[in-house]
């Protein structure tokens, strides 16, 4: 009855407008690249958009962890809703590959404002009996959200061409931001006055914390790898471009699926574990991804990497949240979040390199290779905070 009564308004809400706000960002995500080029943009150029907005957030992401920390994550979450408006009614006005760059730096601004902050606000609307099961929801939230845009981006584009879906993509995101202002968050004005906010330096430190973003890196260098090197790979060993899309399928809406039930079991397991096995899992499979050769063995283990990569995200998070106070919580994320970016910017470059000494299969291998050895480090740093919390 208790886990019932937890399901509150404010949760359904938020799951509702996370759900539109990921619809609104992946509606365009097919349909960027062939748009970029008709406009004159190169391949180099069209790998260059990506590396632009993660350097963006890099130098912003702790000033805005910061901000969240004193205004509230809802004040963060609604101009990064703005901008989710603007950008795919911006692309319409594009017409030069050069136009593209503030367009994606205001894009990954907006990701880096919405998602995180989106996270914590779950973790502190949500009532304690439920809150665990809240965030599994929002993981899988999502998940459904990234799942529907791009086919319905697909969809309108191959119908009605891409203005449409940049119409479509910023209508999800008008939706989104009505709903979210009926999310109500509690006031953190008298709460900041009397709890003294820990310094960046000491968030930074802080061995869990550190551990988390060391993590993310790992995950991030392995999506890259996925992403970028699984499509060659398969057309090496004969797949064509539709049959490397249901791999890709057959890997996010397993993702999606594992969310929920991710989100019950933080309650039950530690979440350290948790987020190590998810990493783990994914470094198996992706090395036995670049070992096969027939489409259904190929799609079963990119299935089984989406389940790895949805334990892996749900209790990422969910770590960063138990790791810090509610008046750190968006700092912590932002350090958790610039991980992520530092290994967007820098480890594509590395794949390619490798890619183009030993191929898409040593690419994919580096980065398992690397994920393993770098689990030694997450739980170095994990197990120097068990240590520091002993007595003396």
């Amino acid at each position: 009855m208790g886990e019932k009564r937890g399901l509150t308004r404010k949760v359904a809400l938020l799951s509702l407008a996370i759900f539109l706000a990921d619809a609104s960002h992946s509606t365009v995500m097919p349909i960027f690249p062939g748009f970029a080029q008709g406009i004159g943009a190169s391949l180099s150029v069209l790998g260059s958009y990506g590396s632009v907005a993660a350097f963006a957030m890099l130098l912003l992401s702790l000033p805005f962890g910061r901000l969240s920390d004193k205004l509230g994550r809802k004040r963060m979450m609604t101009p990064g809703l703005l901008i989710f408006i603007v950008v795919p009614l911006s692309y319409m006005l594009a017409s030069n590959p050069l136009h593209l760059y503030p367009i994606r730096i205001l894009l990954g601004l907006g990701v880096g404002l919405i998602f995180g902050n989106g996270f914590l606000l779950m973790t502190e609307v949500a009532e304690p009996v439920f809150r665990s099961t809240a965030q599994g929801m929002y993981m899988t939230s999502m998940g459904l959200g990234f799942t529907v845009g791009p086919l319905l981006g697909g969809f309108t584009t191959k119908l009605y061409g891409s203005d449409v879906s940049f119409m479509l993509s910023s209508g999800f995101a008008v939706l989104s931001i009505i709903l979210l202002q009926f999310v109500e968050e509690k006031e953190r004005g008298e709460a900041r006055e009397s709890v003294e906010r820990p310094s960046i330096s000491s968030i930074i430190g802080d061995p869990r914390v550190l551990a988390a973003g060391f993590a993310n890196y790992l995950n991030s260098l392995m999506f890259n790898a996925l992403t970028l090197f699984f499509p060659v790979y398969g057309a090496s060993i004969g797949l064509d471009e539709a049959e490397v899309g249901i791999g890709f399928t057959t890997r996010g809406l397993a993702s999606t699926a594992v969310r929920l039930p991710v989100g019950s079991l933080t309650k039950r397991f530690r979440v350290l574990y948790l987020m190590v096995f998810g990493l783990l899992m994914s470094a198996v499979t992706i090395f036995s991804v670049s070992q096969s050769t027939g489409l259904i063995l190929v799609s079963a283990l990119l299935g089984i990497q989406g389940i790895a990569y949805g334990i892996y995200l749900t209790s990422g998070n969910v770590y960063v949240a138990q790791s810090s106070g509610e008046e750190s919580r968006g700092t912590a994320m932002a350090v958790f979040s610039m991980f992520g970016n530092v290994s967007g910017i820098i480890n594509p470059l590395i794949l390619g390199l490798i890619a183009e000494i030993l191929g898409a299969r040593g690419a994919l291998q580096f980065s398992t290779g690397m994920t393993l050895v770098g689990l030694i480090l997450v739980f170095y740093l994990a197990s120097r905070d068990r240590e520091e919390s002993l007595p003396t």
